[in-house]
């Protein structure tokens, strides 16, 4: 999951491991900090969240386990 690893290398670069962006960000911003759809987005953050790596609030994703 490419996508996947991208994010989660930027909450590990990230301040206190967060990212302001979450499943009502706007399209446009999704492709002009990921370059990919907020479809795909959303998949992605949705398959890290299944699996324990993120928490998504409603200002953004937190990662979790740092």
């Amino acid at each position: 999951e490419p996508l996947g690893d991208t994010v989660l290398q930027r909450l590990r670069r990230a301040p206190e491991g967060f990212l302001p962006f979450h499943d009502k960000s706007p399209p446009e911003t999704i492709q002009a900090e990921f370059g990919v759809s907020k479809k795909a987005f959303k998949q992605a953050i949705g398959s890290l969240y299944k699996a324990g790596r993120i928490r998504i609030s409603e200002d953004g994703i937190h990662l979790l386990n740092r």
